[in-house]
This record gives structure tokens, sequence and C-alpha cells, in this order.
């Protein structure tokens, strides 16, 4: 019998897994994850990248906005064909005016991009002219220098397509028709925009 002072003998101390079994344990955890099934890991499995691609719809980009289904970007160095979006006529040098045109006629159609002090400038490859404006606004392709008059600059619209502007002293007008003795010429026209024609650039 023990004696009555004598203390508890103390608890057993919880085993301590080695080094080697708890390297055991990890690499079964780590093999688990390369041996998943689906190749995926816990952080992929969470937000599968398919939920990105298939709720897209093919005519829209990845910020709403509806794409351009022809149109290049204009850019100095190449060549386009400039198309009105809702006849499909393109801007066209026809003995020696500036007509909208079907495309496939006898005019020339295409027009090379430069660049002089930040504006661009459409120079035409068959008469080595560059499209301007007269002093009534008219365009017209007479032009040896891309200069004030031959100057351009090309805004993209939010609902597709571009539209021209050319410099009317401080002020940026688009290009449009105007009527001249029931006659539509292509012309700078104002402002406002509320006539401006929408373009698409049709890389050549």
């Amino acid at each position: 019998m023990p004696a009555p002072n004598t203390p508890p003998p103390p608890p057993s101390q919880p085993r301590q897994p080695s080094q080697h079994s708890a390297s055991i344990v990890l690499n079964q955890v780590d093999s688990e994850l390369i041996l998943d099934p689906d190749n995926s890991t816990v952080y992929t499995a969470t937000t599968p990248p398919e939920t990105i691609a298939t709720d897209l719809p093919d005519d829209h980009d990845p910020f709403g906005g509806a794409k351009s289904s022809s149109s290049s970007v204009p850019w100095l160095g190449s060549t386009f064909i400039i198309r009105c979006v809702s006849s499909g006529h393109v801007i066209t040098l026809l003995d020696g005016q500036i007509v909208l045109a079907r495309p496939g006629g006898r005019g020339s159609i295409h027009w090379a991009c430069v660049e002089t002090k930040g504006w661009f400038g459409f120079r035409n490859p068959v008469s080595g002219r560059f499209l301007g404006h007269d002093a009534k606004g008219r365009l017209r392709c007479l032009a040896e220098r891309h200069q004030g008059w031959e100057n351009f600059c090309v805004r993209m619209r939010l609902e597709g397509g571009y539209v021209l502007l050319m410099t009317h002293y401080e002020s940026l007008w688009h290009v449009g028709i105007k009527v001249e003795q029931e006659v539509e010429k292509l012309a700078k026209i104002g402002y406002e925009g509320s006539d401006g024609i929408v373009w698409e650039f049709v890389e050549v």
C-alpha cells in the first residue's frame, strides 16, 4: 500500500511524430493535389475558367461593347478603303472629284494613312495627292503636301465605327453630306455630329 504522502505518477506524454512521419503526411497531401483527376487545384476549382468564356456573347467584347465586324483600326503606314457604314459606299476619287460610290467602279478607292505633327492624312496612291477640303469645306484631292486643310482626326464611336473630323479654325467638324444645287457632296459640315457619317476602315 503506497504511503499517504506519495504524489501520483506524472501523466504519460503524447507521442510526437518524427520529422520523417510529418514528411510522409505532407507528401501524401501534395500527391492528392497533383493526382486530382480533373487536374484542378483548390484555387481553380472554386472559380472555373469556363464561367468567364461561356458567359460572353459572341458579338460583344469583354467590356460590353459591340464588336466591329469588319473595320480595322486606322493607323499610319497602312492603306485603307474608307467605307460608309449605312450605305456601303466608299470614298472614291473619280474624274478628279471626291464622291461616295459603290466599290468596283472606275474610281480610285485606296487611301494611304500618314501622320504629320500628330494629324492623320490620307494620300491617294494613284494620284499622289492628299484628301482635304476646299474653301467651302467640300472634300477634294488636290494637295501635293499634307497641310492644314488635309488634317484629319479619326474618332472611335462607342456604338462601333468611326467619325472623320477635320479642322475648322479652332474646332473639329464632322465629315458628312452637304447638298448644293440638289447634289450631295462630301464636306465638313459642323461640330454637332448629328449628320456626320459613320465610317469603317478596311485595310488592303
